[in-house]
């Protein structure tokens, strides 16, 4: 915290989809104070709050990252940047003194680990989704593997979606997995007369990822056992419901050091 308990927030990616909706969110908070916003390309030296859709705010975006960082020193990154940027964004955040909310899907796991062992003061939270209904549908699909052997999920994103399947599905399975000793049950090896038409599998767990327009977020895992299917779903429909999850993962930040991977671990 500063002196007045203002929080310095420098917003990553605030070019982007997410990125400018995080701009407006910020923007309407007294102890968030937006200080910096970093991108690439389109609207560089722009003022966000337009870009975003709103009046002008004073900040401007930024390509050279090093120095938006900084500027955030003692508070809060938000990351809406693509996978191969997170690892650098968070080290230098790091060295700034620069807490770290990640919002980036698909970071290897080499990449978290670099970033888990340079997390020594600050906090690192990657979430894959910070929508509160997607997380609770993770929490109860954990919970529910425990009673069904088998299992599949659906998940339905727009047609720009670049990473199948998404952050949350990948989230969803790894967390069903951990909760069976025994693993998931899965069908007799069938002839595929199309190639990839049962999807990806995860430790007997499959995938199914679509991508069209008119879609935005979606997820459904069914889960079976003989004579009944458990289904469990959340349908975002507008990116306004990230951002609940994400302004409480700027403040919970704050008060952690290490690496934390999902926004579950940080509700109540």
């Amino acid at each position: 915290m500063t002196e007045s308990s203002d929080v310095p927030v420098v917003i990553a990616g605030a070019n982007g989809r997410m990125g400018r909706q995080c701009v407006q969110a910020i923007l309407q908070q007294v102890d968030l104070v937006l200080v910096s916003a970093y991108g690439k390309a389109r609207g560089v030296g722009e003022d966000v709050g337009v870009l975003s859709g709103g009046e002008p705010c004073g900040i401007v975006l930024e390509d050279d990252a090093e120095s938006a960082i900084a500027k955030a020193a003692g508070g809060v990154m938000i990351d809406f940047t693509l996978g191969p940027s997170a690892k650098n964004n968070v080290l230098t955040a790091l060295r700034h003194d620069v807490a770290c909310v990640v919002g980036v899907t698909a970071i290897p796991p080499a990449d978290e680990q670099e970033m888990a062992a340079a997390a020594t003061r600050r906090g690192v939270l990657v979430c894959p989704n910070f929508a509160l209904g997607a997380v609770l549908m993770m929490k109860f699909s954990k919970q529910a593997a425990k009673y069904f052997k088998w299992a599949e999920i659906i998940e339905y994103h727009h047609e720009r979606k670049l990473d199948a399947p998404s952050g949350t599905a990948r989230r969803t399975a790894d967390m069903m997995r951990k909760a069976r000793d025994d693993g998931f049950r899965t069908p007799v090896d069938s002839e595929e007369t199309v190639k990839g038409v049962r999807g990806g599998s995860l430790g007997g767990l499959r995938i199914h990822s679509v991508r069209l327009p008119g879609k935005l977020a979606h997820q459904e895992v069914i889960l079976a056992a003989p004579g009944e299917t458990l289904t469990i779903r959340h349908d975002a429909t507008d990116r306004e419901c990230y951002m609940p999850g994400v302004l409480l993962a700027a403040r919970k930040v704050l008060d952690m050091t290490g690496l934390t991977v999902g926004l579950e671990n940080i509700l109540d």
